[in-house]
């Protein structure tokens, strides 16, 4: 675009890596959180991730592609080319540090105590009546299982299921049985447990 300057010599305006470009951070902003929140859960969201990995991956070689058109060939640097690189740095840091699910499940801790305290009686490994939606998980099945109780999760992951325990004495080899292989727990505080196991 040309502009006439104060001298009345016209000269070319700069081309800015502005405007347009903000679209990227706001894309790349979004599949962060769809990141995070599929790491929320105590498995993962599988389709959240399948769909949140490619469209980060493409932001990046937009990315890339923008940064050296304008900040290497055109040698116009601006500040506008840092957050998209700062919200995946920041999205990377919170999942290593498995922060998604410690604040979500800090959220639905006491609705789980509350089911807890209020599910009847049973036999281990039979099915009893829970909420369908604790807190803010989808629960799709409970069981009185020995020493607690165990929550089944609507997300595992992808061919294991996953869940939350109640188990005051904590995880013990009698929760391992035909059905209910290989469990692993990850101690969430107190009496609390995620897990992750085939049926």
């Amino acid at each position: 675009m040309v502009t006439v300057g104060q001298d009345g010599v016209p000269s070319a305006r700069p081309l800015t890596p502005r405007a347009p470009w903000w679209a990227l951070h706001i894309v790349t902003l979004a599949a962060a959180a769809c990141l995070l929140w599929a790491f929320s859960v105590p498995g993962f969201s599988f389709f959240l991730v399948f769909g949140a990995v490619p469209v980060l991956g493409l932001a990046g070689l937009a990315w890339v592609v923008w940064v050296v058109m304008f900040g290497v060939h055109r040698r116009q640097w601006s500040w506008s080319f840092l957050p998209a690189p700062m919200i995946v740095a920041l999205a990377l840091a919170l999942l290593v540090a498995g922060v998604p699910l410690q604040a979500r499940w800090a959220m639905s801790r006491s609705a789980f105590e509350q089911a807890v305290a209020t599910l009847p009686a049973g036999e281990d490994w039979y099915l009893v009546p829970a909420p369908s939606t604790i807190g803010s998980y989808r629960i799709i099945a409970a069981y009185h299982v020995p020493g607690g109780v165990v929550f089944q999760e609507a997300n595992g992951n992808l061919f294991d299921d996953a869940g939350f325990a109640y188990l005051p004495e904590g995880p013990t080899p009698a929760l391992e049985n035909g059905s209910f292989e290989s469990p692993v727990f990850q101690h969430l505080g107190g009496a609390w447990y995620r897990w992750t196991a085939s049926w």
